[in-house]
């Protein structure tokens, strides 16, 4: 199973919306006989991909990830596909939370003889379809806020333009925007730093985030380095008919919402209509704490580094309503930075 949930994680930024998935097929012995996972959007599941050119011995076990499927949607259903191929073992490590199905096909497995094993690395699996799970059971996307701070939990040295994590954080960063339909961050970011938005750090260039930027007044600067045709720029309906000709001219798209609303429900029910299962937060103070008095960020990544600033700015500087707290807590080394992520509980 843990070679399937491998096998999964090079989906990553190319199946949205759909699930993380890797299949394995082994022999009685041991012996791993083929292996697949879901490469893209719209492509073959790793259960087709994986039976597509083998005649599976009755004695094989399938492994796979999640469930397999039993509706019919751009590809027929992997479980008729099993049934069909006489394998009489299928490990599962989660059930599909998807409605239609939610252990539909487990059922229709064993009806069909199969002895079904369900929830081997049930943990490690789970995490593989966290943002899936979110965005097929609410229609909203999955919201991960990423956080660079120094150890006395500041996100900018002054007025010194330059990182405050170190060059491994960096490509863990760009590695892990792949991995997301929509980087999101304020004007204020924007202005401030004149980020790219890009994934040039990562060691695989295999995918293109669109690039949100929360800009009610809309005073990012047409010559900004993130706007192109991926870029999206949220404001409200009042800002000038003059920005707003400006902007679009960069390839931007302008996206508009009431004056009088809060926007942050609004941006991501629109988002999950379009269907970005994933979106992740990358600043700043504002937005930050925006999301967090919504209840809106599911899970943090902050990457702490070795130095003390003093009085600058707090990445949460505006009042929390919600004290968050980081359930099951993950540590990871990074020379001399520090990544902790975890789940956000909300008191």
């Amino acid at each position: 199973m843990h070679r399937a949930i491998r096998l999964a994680r090079k989906g990553a930024g190319f199946v949205q919306s759909n699930p993380l998935v890797g299949s394995v097929l082994v022999h009685q012995s041991g012996k791993i006989l083929a292996e697949s996972f879901h490469d893209h959007w719209g492509g073959p599941h790793a259960e087709q991909k994986l039976l597509k050119n083998i005649k599976p011995p009755r004695s094989a076990s399938l492994y796979v990830t999640l469930e397999p499927c039993c509706h019919t949607g751009k590809t027929p259903p992997c479980v008729d596909l099993i049934i069909a191929s006489g394998i009489k073992h299928v490990v599962v490590g989660s059930i599909d939370p998807n409605p239609l199905m939610q252990g539909k096909s487990i059922r229709q497995l064993r009806r069909a003889g199969i002895k079904v094993e369900v929830g081997v690395a049930q943990t490690e699996c789970d995490y593989l379809i966290r943002t899936f799970r979110k965005w097929i059971t609410t229609n909203q996307p999955y919201v991960l806020g990423k956080v660079g701070m120094s150890l006395d939990a500041k996100i900018t040295s002054g007025n010194q333009q330059r990182y405050i994590t170190n060059q491994l954080a960096l490509q863990r960063v760009h590695e892990l925007r792949q991995e997301f339909s929509v980087i999101m961050v304020g004007v204020n970011t924007i202005i401030r730093d004149n980020p790219r938005l890009d994934t040039r750090l990562a060691k695989k260039k295999l995918h293109h985030p669109v690039k949100v930027i929360l800009d009610s007044r809309l005073r990012t600067p047409p010559h900004s380095a993130a706007l192109d045709d991926h870029t999206i720029i949220v404001c409200a309906d009042s800002a000038t008919m003059t920005h707003k000709r400006a902007l679009a001219r960069t390839g931007a798209e302008i996206l508009e919402f009431p004056s009088d609303q809060q926007h942050g429900e609004l941006i991501l029910a629109e988002l999950g209509r379009r269907g970005y299962s994933n979106v992740l937060l990358e600043g700043g103070s504002y937005v930050f704490t925006s999301f967090i008095n919504l209840r809106a960020i599911d899970e943090f990544y902050l990457f702490m580094a070795p130095y003390l600033f003093g009085a600058l700015r707090l990445p949460f500087t505006y009042a929390l309503r919600h004290p968050v707290q980081l359930i099951d807590p993950v540590f990871e080394q990074l020379e001399d930075n520090i990544l902790i992520r975890g789940y956000a509980q909300y008191k």
